[in-house]
């Protein structure tokens, strides 16, 4: 997940200022290991653009296992589910970002069209080291969900379509969404020369018009852009088939700041949503499980052995029982 946001944050470097939150004054604190704090936010987006964007953060260890230290205080003992704390973090997100919540505008990513349309594979990657993780993952997830033949999957947040280009090589009927226009426009654009089963279209997770049955919902290191992932579940899991799975991988699940959700508080996470205003949120394993099964989902976990392909989740809607005989 991680490699996949330093990638996108990587392409957009330069593309984008970042807010304008910067503070004055004698008792201006400066930024370093011990000072990484909202006034010492744009700053730190300035030094990490120096010093050649997030491969500076992934390279330079004082600052690899560093956290934020936040100005808003976030109970956690509030119901994780609630208006009260969701408005917590909400405004823990404002703090970071300088901005508003607008997912239409600020979960976007510009990138060269015409070279990815004609890239082998979607994301433009040339490393076979490096697109191989994406590719075992999805694998292993889709063995782990185990769809029938001919599935229809339904790929939330596809993004540039690596997933839905595999998955409709696996044989499945694969609807793309993704809230970018850019990145619907390229998935059907490059399915016009590869003539998969894969239909795109612009959405969000929490208003695209959903239709019929999916027999497996996919999110890809996706699910964590959810305002309120317990939400987007619920939604979903209405238009499963009978036996169909919800299904994730690449998402980041860790109790590092938070013993239920939040926002991911690393310097690469930061550093994203102040200069993207990207909601970068994170959760532990109880609550994302709690997500699922509220929703009438039987969940299962598989932790790879290999910590590079990481954990993916399964929710499956159970099978109706049959009456007695």
């Amino acid at each position: 997940m991680f490699e996949k946001l330093s990638r996108m944050a990587t392409r957009l470097l330069g593309g984008a200022s970042s807010a304008d939150g910067s503070s004055s004054g004698a008792n201006r604190k400066t930024l370093s290991v011990d000072g990484f704090c909202e006034e010492t936010l744009d700053e730190f987006v300035a030094m990490v653009d120096a010093k050649g964007g997030p491969p500076f953060l992934d390279s330079a260890p004082e600052w690899r296992s560093l956290s934020y230290r936040p100005s808003v205080k976030v109970d956690t003992a509030v119901d994780p589910f609630s208006d009260a704390y969701f408005a917590l973090q909400t405004a823990l997100y404002k703090e970071i970002s300088g901005r508003d919540i607008n997912q239409s505008a600020n979960e976007k990513t510009d990138f060269n069209f015409e070279d990815h349309v004609a890239s082998p594979n979607p994301y433009g990657g040339r490393d076979p080291n490096l697109v191989a993780i994406h590719y075992v993952r999805l694998s292993k997830l889709m063995r782990f969900a185990a769809p029938p033949a001919h599935a229809r999957v339904l790929d939330m947040g596809c993004g540039w379509g690596l997933s839905t280009e595999l998955f409709a090589t696996m044989g499945c009927k694969v609807t793309g969404v993704d809230i970018n226009p850019s990145f619907v426009g390229l998935v059907n654009e490059r399915n016009k020369r590869l003539k998969l089963d894969i239909e795109a279209f612009q959405g969000g997770f929490d208003d695209f018009p959903l239709t019929g049955e999916f027999d497996l919902v996919v999110f890809y290191e996706c699910l964590h852009h959810a305002l309120k992932p317990w939400d987007v579940i619920a939604r979903l899991s209405r238009n499963l088939a009978p036996g169909g799975s919800l299904a994730f991988a690449g998402e980041p699940i860790n109790t590092l700041w938070w013993p239920h959700w939040g926002m991911r508080l690393d310097p690469l996470s930061v550093y994203c949503i102040r200069k993207f205003g990207w909601f970068e949120s994170g959760w532990s394993q109880e609550f994302i499980t709690q997500c699922m099964t509220r929703s009438g989902l039987a969940v299962r976990f598989v932790a790879d052995a290999d910590p590079v392909v990481g954990t993916a989740m399964v929710g499956t809607r159970p099978l109706p029982v049959s009456p007695a005989a």
